[in-house]
């Protein structure tokens, strides 16, 4: 592998609080720079940072929101550099292109692409930088490099067992020629890659202590707080309004309208702020949204179903002929309403308007569009805007949002007043007014022969685009399909010879957005459901339909693993038993799921569960992440939705918004890991599409009958 000079010190000047000692960086007036302050540290690329006493940091451009991704991209780091793992400090990256995806001109974590697009490259980052000391060392001792070693951050003479620190060798890597063509580790030689690793001590201690800043954390000298008030039918807006009850209020010291519709109170304190924004009356203009319910909206949703003119999302062979000359044909329609991310953290933004500066702390997924649409806001430069990123108490999609808006509301706070301010969304607001998941139906229809081979299978997803109006509508949106209702549908792992796919996206003022695992949330459940009804209807056991009919063996791999598992062909008569596999983000995943019904009620008792993510850089963190999901999807499964009445959101809180309770938790789940050697995917939402899947069919073997609207209610 080759790593240029330019690629390995690209941009590492933008790097908060750090100088560069060496390598001759071609950049004109960084030459006193570095004199200056040459004693201090070496930050040979914008990953790693060598302090004199040996303390080491990596800088990390994903964020961290309880999925792993610092632990996981710091394994990859450390095991190639050879660095203490205890004792490596992780700090957030600021907003530099080096820290792109790539492929993507921006900063983002979503995806699932933290491990399978880092992994590589910083890698290779670690890997240089080793050899680098190595050799530095070789010569200081006068010694080949084969005589040195390097473990926990220092270079080992193999013969006389002298041990010199990293740091120590400062001042003779800094003008060392890059080398080319470093050598990764082979899978042997690893110390954490594929091992079981817990979160970094570091993380973890911080968190279970409460030193770990989260963006609501934040606090400034002089900082000031802001409460909102929102609309509660989508698309309304203010007529007029009355603050004169809550401009008086104690602690209170401005109210302003935004140019978005909302209103803003700044006060000392947050709670003075959200007890004076409850005393303002608004007089709102809630148009013609105002008469729509759910009802009417999955009502004109089905309208749409069987319509000949639908976009075209795939279309082969003769579907038509296919379903005339089928031994058996199935079919179902399915109902999946608006699901809000319900985040542990309620959204925030701290910024303070400084002229033609700015500054601004958030937990945010996309850090290069937030700092740009503080700029914009603001009239001034991107990089004018100093951009803290803290830990987020989780997202699922939420903090990744193409609108801003949470960010937005932040900024138009902020600008032009003197403090910095730290504007709150209430749970309610959220929940409320947030971004949805979006209402979707579907339906379908497949077709079998009598050697039960899958002969066409017609489907058509109506839902609300996520991508038009984007910055990503020029490459994801094309011929009236959204591509997030592609996804896991026109990529099903099936081999069937005629398709007739078709897509729809009904317009509505409701926002919506990616939750996670986006489409495939709902695409799994229909794919693996009218497969499972197709077998049932051949007369072949669920799982071995599914092997006879798999594109590739690498799927069936995983469905003999979970039958292997959970005992399938010898599973208990008296319990509902169901299998599901999807591919999502580059990995695979198959349960089986075993369910208890009783009194009207149903609970999950077991999972098990099958995972191909090429190659498993922490088996621990995918183990972590799968078992998460699971319990992730069985809140969505049973209790979760968001329903409106007469345009506004009907629920408000985590009372009527239930996520899922311990009690409903499974009592073991069960997680095996297959290396596959393929190309390493994703893992943060994989375990989330085949749940609901896989919970239909566990239903159907328990009661005969098939639900297929969400949230799922017996009775």
């Amino acid at each position: 592998m080759n790593l240029n000079r330019r690629e390995f010190i690209k941009n590492s000047t933008l790097v908060s609080s750090a100088f560069i000692i060496g390598f001759n960086l071609p950049i004109k007036g960084m030459a006193a720079k570095v004199e200056e302050k040459k004693e201090e540290i070496i930050q040979p690329n914008a990953f790693i940072k060598i302090d004199k006493d040996n303390t080491i940091t990596f800088i990390l451009g994903q964020v961290e929101m309880g999925q792993g991704a610092y632990t996981g991209i710091a394994i990859c780091i450390a095991d190639e550099l050879d660095a203490e793992w205890e004792k490596i400090i992780f700090e957030p990256a600021p907003v530099a292109d080096v820290y792109n995806i790539p492929g993507m001109p921006m900063m983002l974590t979503g995806g699932s692409m933290s491990i399978k697009t880092q992994q590589q490259r910083v890698r290779l980052v670690g890997a240089t930088l080793r050899y680098m000391l190595k050799s530095a060392a070789a010569k200081k001792w006068k010694v080949r490099m084969y005589d040195v070693s390097t473990k926990d951050s220092y270079v080992i003479n193999n013969r006389t067992k002298e041990k010199l620190s990293y740091g120590s060798l400062i001042d003779d890597i800094k003008n060392m020629e890059i080398p080319k063509d470093v050598k990764l580790k082979d899978l042997k030689e690893h110390n954490l890659i594929g091992k079981r690793t817990k979160r970094h001590p570091i993380e973890v201690n911080e968190k279970i202590t409460g030193q770990a800043k989260f963006g609501i954390d934040v606090r400034l000298p002089d900082m000031k707080y802001a409460a909102l008030v929102q609309p509660r039918v989508f698309g309304a807006k203010i007529k007029s309004y009355d603050d004169s009850k809550a401009k008086n209020m104690s602690g209170v010291l401005k109210i302003k309208q935004l140019p978005n519709e909302k209103i803003a109170v700044i006060a000392n304190h947050w709670y003075q702020a959200k007890m004076a924004m409850e005393k303002i009356d608004v007089i709102w203009d809630n148009g013609e949204f105002e008469k729509i319910s759910s009802a009417d909206l999955e009502k004109e949703y089905r309208s749409y179903l069987d319509k000949e003119d639908l976009p075209l999302m795939k279309k082969n062979g003769d579907s038509s002929k296919a379903f005339k000359e089928a031994f058996k044909v199935v079919e179902a329609e399915y109902s999946f309403p608006f699901l809000a991310h319900a985040a542990m953290e309620p959204l925030n933004c701290t910024v303070h308007h400084k002229g033609d500066k700015a500054y601004m702390s958030v937990g945010g997924q996309f850090q290069t569009l937030y700092r740009g649409t503080c700029a914009k806001i603001l009239g001034i430069k991107p990089e004018d805007v100093e951009y803290y990123n803290n830990y987020l108490g989780s997202s699922f999609g939420r903090r990744a949002n193409p609108s801003s808006d949470f960010v937005v509301d932040a900024v138009y706070v902020a600008q032009n007043e003197a403090w910095p301010i730290q504007t709150l969304w209430t749970r309610e607001d959220d929940i409320k007014m947030g971004y949805y998941r979006p209402m979707t139906v579907n339906k379908a229809k497949m077709s079998v022969d009598k050697d039960g081979k899958i002969t066409a299978f017609k489907a058509d997803v109506i839902n609300q685009s996520l991508i038009k109006g984007t910055m990503f509508e020029g490459f994801m949106f094309k011929d009236g399909i959204d591509a997030t209702q592609r996804e896991g549908l026109e990529s099903h792992p099936y081999n069937i010879a005629n398709h007739d796919l078709k897509a729809f996206c009904p317009q509505s003022p409701v926002t919506v957005l990616w939750l996670r695992s986006v489409g495939h949330t709902t695409s799994a459940p229909v794919v693996e459901n009218i497969v499972d009804q197709a077998a049932i209807a051949a007369g072949i056991d669920p799982i071995d339909f599914r092997i006879k009919n798999m594109k590739e063996p690498r799927y069936n791999k995983l469905l003999e693993n979970v039958a292997k598992q959970s005992n399938w062909y010898k599973r208990e008569k008296n319990s509902g038993y169901g299998v599901a596999i999807a591919e999502s983000f580059g990995s695979i995943v198959a349960y089986v799921v075993k369910v208890k019904v009783e009194n009207n009620d149903y609970k999950v008792q077991n999972v098990w569960a099958a995972v191909d993510c090429g190659m498993a850089i922490n088996p621990l963190g995918i183990e972590n992440q799968i078992e998460g999901s699971i319990n992730f999807t069985i809140g969505y499964i049973k209790s979760a939705q968001i329903t409106l009445t007469n345009g506004a959101v009907d629920q408000n809180n985590f009372y009527d918004y239930e996520v899922n309770r311990i009690t409903d938790a499974p009592e073991s789940i069960k997680v095996e890991i297959i290396n596959s050697g393929e190309k390493i995917g994703g893992v943060g939402e994989i375990g989330v599409p085949p749940m609901f899947a896989a919970v239909i069919n566990a239903l159907a073997d328990a009661t005969g009958k098939r639900y297929t609207k969400f949230p799922i209610k017996l009775g």
